[in-house]
């Protein structure tokens, strides 16, 4: 009895901290948007609302904290003046207020407040608002004027409207999203992001030149140059993380960037841009984002990508030797023309073809390799940029980490720089004698992921793991 008491207590003071309520007040004028924004809370054992933050950018932002208090019920207190400060993080990150609650209880309950002005290229250009939470906080209201034009796309939210404003209350979902726009198609979007891009993109400087050249030496094919230019990129800067806001898509010029050997993704992005047309290829900016928008709206695109003859390239330190996109990363990209599409649009499949044809006559083989998705993947990590003697010296030991006791002696393969085909190898050579027979164990490859592949023999028969001719 006394461990079942003991037990019911302990989960009893395990109370988790949540949210209880956030009201979002959203003014603007055509020209700088004003948000000010009230939390309530309760707080459990697990510390979790010992501080709180908000990110901001000084360039096109200013921010402060109205209220803040906490307290058992009926006892609230002020937070103190020295547990309120501005924070910065590493090189790339904004900045941040911080309010922290010093010497919280399980039980109190916490109220804050903060009002945003923003006077950047996204509030200029229009109403922008969005807000995703899962099960709490329990109750979430968001106003806003009632502007011409207004997009509303929302999940878990009813409106009223009233006195020219518009009034979103969550209906306490286990999922809430709440999406608010005044641009009127993705045309218009595409424009407010990628303006600096474009107007950066024109430059021409000497150092732009000597890289394109350097990316374009002994006249590789388009393809090959631009993957060339974004390993230079990639090799050459400290690419830095998405700033997030109007900051996350401004793009200093061409030189300044080269200059201070740092980049964000989008002025990445644009300086592969820049270097491509310097090569005379066509690659334009493409902002990606992996939250699907309700509505036309500039808010969460923080990937960049170019679009190279409808091959898309990452300048970012995700790249693979072959620029690929895994398919389970879905993107929706903004394509020239204002065009929101899926990537990748269908899910690829995970495919591989082993043809192998033996003649245990004399001992000779030709193995024949088809790709696709993953696999296509990793015969291009595997052997890309090799000369023919590293790439005999590769298979081989694919071969024996395989089990597969074969010398290859000659090698073919497709153009594994060229995205525009799956690739494919032939690799020719001899199986030593086994006994009394060529060949003993039907060969299958060591491949490094799941799928399916297809393994066909040709001149043996494989049934049920017995092997004859």
């Amino acid at each position: 009895m006394m461990i079942s008491s003991l037990i019911l207590i302990a989960g009893a003071i395990a109370l988790p901290s949540r949210y209880t309520s956030v009201d979002v007040e959203i003014n603007w004028d055509g020209v700088v948007k004003e948000t000010t924004v009230s939390y309530s809370a309760i707080a459990g054992d697990d510390g979790r609302f010992l501080r709180v933050t908000r990110d901001f950018d000084p360039e096109y932002m200013e921010i402060e904290v109205i209220h803040s208090t906490y307290g058992f019920p009926g006892q609230p207190r002020d937070v103190p003046e020295w547990a309120v400060d501005t924070l910065t993080g590493s090189e790339g990150w904004p900045l941040a207020i911080v309010v922290a609650f010093p010497g919280l209880r399980p039980g109190m309950t916490m109220e804050w407040s903060f009002r945003v002005r923003e006077a950047g290229v996204m509030s200029g250009s229009g109403l922008f608002y969005t807000y995703i939470a899962g099960s709490e906080p329990d109750t979430i209201i968001v106003s806003c004027p009632d502007v011409d034009d207004l997009a509303v796309g929302s999940v878990g939210f009813t409106e009223t409207a009233g006195r020219n404003r518009r009034v979103f209350t969550s209906v306490n979902e286990e999922y809430k999203e709440l999406w608010l726009s005044t641009a009127s198609n993705w045309g218009e979007v595409q424009d407010i992001l990628l303006e600096p891009s474009r107007i950066s993109s024109l430059e021409t400087p000497p150092d732009l030149r000597e890289a394109a050249i350097e990316a374009g030496a002994a006249g590789a094919l388009p393809r090959m140059r631009v993957s060339r230019g974004r390993v230079l990129i990639t090799e050459s800067l400290q690419l830095l993380p998405f700033p997030g806001g109007d900051a996350g898509f401004a793009v200093r010029s061409l030189q300044e960037i080269l200059d201070s050997r740092r980049a964000t993704p989008i002025e990445a992005a644009t300086l592969l841009s820049a270097m491509c047309r310097v090569m005379s290829i066509e690659a334009p900016v493409i902002p990606a984002t992996d939250i699907l928008p309700l509505v036309p709206s500039p808010l969460g695109f923080y990937r960049s990508f170019i679009l190279v003859d409808g091959e898309l390239e990452e300048p970012s330190e995700y790249l693979s030797p072959a620029g690929w996109v895994d398919a389970e990363d879905t993107l929706w990209l903004l394509l020239p023309g204002g065009v929101l599409a899926e990537m990748p649009p269908l899910m690829e499949s995970d495919t591989g073809l082993e043809i192998w044809d033996i003649s245990p006559s004399d001992g000779e083989f030709t193995l024949t390799i088809q790709t696709v998705g993953g696999f296509d993947r990793e015969l291009r990590r595997k052997l890309a940029g090799m000369n023919n003697e590293e790439i005999l010296l590769t298979v081989a030991d694919w071969f024996l980490v395989s089990s597969i006791y074969y010398y290859p002696q000659s090698v073919q393969l497709s153009d594994l720089f060229d995205l525009t085909e799956d690739a494919w190898i032939i690799v020719e050579g001899i199986i030593p004698p086994a006994g009394e027979q060529w060949i003993e164990t039907a060969p299958s490859l060591n491949w490094s992921r799941e799928g399916i592949v297809t393994r066909d023999y040709v001149n043996i028969q494989y049934s049920n793991g017995v092997i004859s001719r």
